[in-house]
């Protein structure tokens, strides 16, 4: 075969005698085989190599170039390393000199090559879609495993739920047939017999309230205790909490410090008989825990924001009822132990106070359950202080008080429709992801965006989305109600958008590429959801579902900025450093 750049050009004899007989159009010079390939080949995304019987490179296309890490000039000859002894696809794995390793697509073809026999080799790039299958597998292991774990944490609530109503029932009638002996219906008692039922009398209302304890954290624990979410006053609350703690503070030798005046239209936003049960518990443990002589104070607090936690919602305004003694205070190992089931921060057999050790737990909870939380500050020797945060009741909530309280059934409705959408979102993830990905890479805000891989610009957010989709069918089969698979689900959903901020600080995003990112994510992802439902019938529940998944786009977008913000701090401190 003549070389392609031989001295005399393919065709010109026959130009030439085209030319004599008259103006004629003019044609391409005629081409080799490998001419033809080469043109073809350049121009594909996928590498093409060529192979030769012995296993060396004859060519490499650009693509190639690029999934090996090489030159042309450095394929060519080498060993090509992979067998080709079968024209069905395969995977290999390239190893690339200082970069990770690339999954390919191997398919080969017999050919000939510069007249001797070879094959013709594509490779196609799938390492983003392995790296995606990936985390689907790990996903779908992780769902397994959270229902796995929902389901013994429902069989042991529902046995600690049952157990405590059977025996808060024989309780409550030794209690009362303890106290119509007191009352002499029986006959008269001496002292001493008096003295024998008063003390049967109280070790069973001490034990009814450990089992009351136990009852409450299953009820929590199976998703089955409710709170209601409506303006309360913060001084009926402080009031009858004061009532029931004078006495303990009393008997113990301590002083009260109380608000001296609190105005009747403070509100909040929540349970009242839960909150006076969080209350009650904060103060009974502030008097159990400080020694005679000391000081248990009450303060409420308005205007104030709380410390930034995961469990809190957005609220424009919060007010917070604060506990502080001068106590024997906690260890910094057991701050967070003691929120805890059955902890105490003073263990072993001799420790001075008795209890469960439920009753932080439940207070904690309860006030979660109110879109609040319950947080500690503690110096070993030096007191504690307990904040019980809720949100302040304002005009719109007073407004909207019998939305947030609507009954089970309303509920039930509300949620109806969630599991289909939830499935649908979950079959759509894919596309969802290419069409968020081509809009980043023509956004005018994100210049630097269409250099980068697409697994870079698709971070995170199948894992998101996937939870999402998780967390709509977990709605609607709990009817709405809050149970622990949607608190994992929610704690999940923040780590991926805290990560997801992380790595977008790394490639330089700045907030306002975030803010618009999750934009696009918002809207491909309504638009994905709408796409599968067009019955108008179901519009309403569709309206309802987007509703609930661009509220949790919106907290896990929340969630990204701070971690961006704060990873773009750090940076600036170590340059600062250095």
């Amino acid at each position: 075969m003549e070389p392609r750049n031989s001295d005399v050009p393919v065709g010109r004899a026959v130009s030439a005698d085209l030319t004599a007989r008259g103006p004629v159009e003019r044609r391409a010079p005629r081409r080799s085989p490998e001419d033809t390939v080469r043109q073809i080949v350049e121009c594909l995304a996928d590498g093409v190599v060529i192979v030769s019987e012995e296993g060396e490179i004859r060519f490499a296309n650009p693509a190639a170039e690029q999934l090996f890490g090489r030159t042309t000039t450095e394929l060519i000859g080498e060993a090509f390393g992979f067998p080709l002894t079968s024209d069905d696809p395969a995977e290999i794995e390239i190893v690339r000199r200082g970069d990770g390793p690339v999954v390919c697509e191997l398919r080969s073809v017999a050919t000939t090559w510069e007249e001797t026999p070879a094959r013709l080799v594509s490779l196609r790039d799938i390492t983003d879609r392995k790296e995606s299958e990936r985390k689907s597998r790990q996903l779908e292991h992780e769902k397994a495993a959270r229902l796995h774990a929902e389901e013994a944490n429902t069989a042991k609530s529902d046995f600690l739920a049952v157990m405590s109503h059977e025996l808060r029932t024989p309780l409550n009638a030794v209690i009362g047939y303890a106290e119509l002996l007191d009352l002499g219906v029986a006959g008269t008692l001496s002292p001493e017999q008096r003295q024998q039922v008063g003390r049967i009398v109280a070790s069973s209302r001490h034990l009814l309230g450990l089992v009351s304890e136990i009852l409450d954290l299953a009820k929590v624990d199976a998703g089955r205790l409710s709170v209601e979410r409506v303006p309360t006053s913060v001084a009926e609350i402080v009031d009858a909490a004061i009532v029931l703690a004078q006495p303990q503070a009393e008997a113990r030798g301590l002083t009260l410090v109380v608000p001296s005046h609190l105005p009747r239209d403070v509100q909040f936003t929540g349970d009242r008989e839960r909150t006076l049960q969080i209350l009650v518990n904060l103060l009974s443990n502030a008097v159990k825990f400080t020694e005679p002589g000391g000081t248990v104070r009450l303060d409420v607090v308005q205007g104030e924001q709380p410390p930034d936690s995961k469990h809190l919602i957005a609220a424009p305004h919060w007010m917070a009822l604060r506990v502080t003694d001068t106590g024997i205070g906690i260890h910094p190992d057991n701050i967070e132990r003691i929120f805890s089931p059955f902890v105490q921060g003073d263990r072993g057999h001799t420790r001075r106070t008795d209890g469960t050790g439920l009753g932080l737990t439940i207070s904690r909870r309860l006030a979660r359950l109110m879109h609040g939380d319950v947080v500690v500050e503690s110096v070993l020797g030096n007191g504690s202080t307990f904040t019980l945060w809720l949100p302040a009741a304002d005009e719109q909530r007073v407004e909207g008080a019998q939305a947030d309280a609507e009954p089970t059934s309303a509920l039930s409705a509300r949620t109806h429709g969630l599991r289909a959408v939830g499935d649908a979102l979950m079959h759509e993830i894919e596309h969802i992801i290419d069409a968020f990905v081509a809009r980043v890479r023509r956004e005018p805000s994100m210049p630097a965006a269409s250099k980068l891989k697409y697994s870079q610009l698709a971070d995170h957010v199948g894992a998101m989305l996937a939870d999402i989709a998780s967390a709509l069918v977990t709605l609607e089969d709990s009817d709405g109600a809050p149970t622990m698979l949607l608190s994992d689900a929610a704690d999940l959903q923040r780590f991926i958008a805290d990560r997801h901020g992380v790595q977008r600080a790394r490639l330089g995003w700045t907030p306002e590429a975030l803010a618009r990112q999750h934009v696009v994510l918002k809207e491909e992802t309504e638009r994905a959801i709408r796409r599968r439902f067009t019955d108008a019938a179901f519009s309403a529940q569709v309206d309802e579902a987007v509703r609930v998944v661009d509220r949790y786009l919106e907290q896990g977008a929340e969630t990204s900025r701070r971690a961006l913000e704060r990873e773009q701090q750090r940076a600036t401190t170590r340059r600062a450093e250095e």
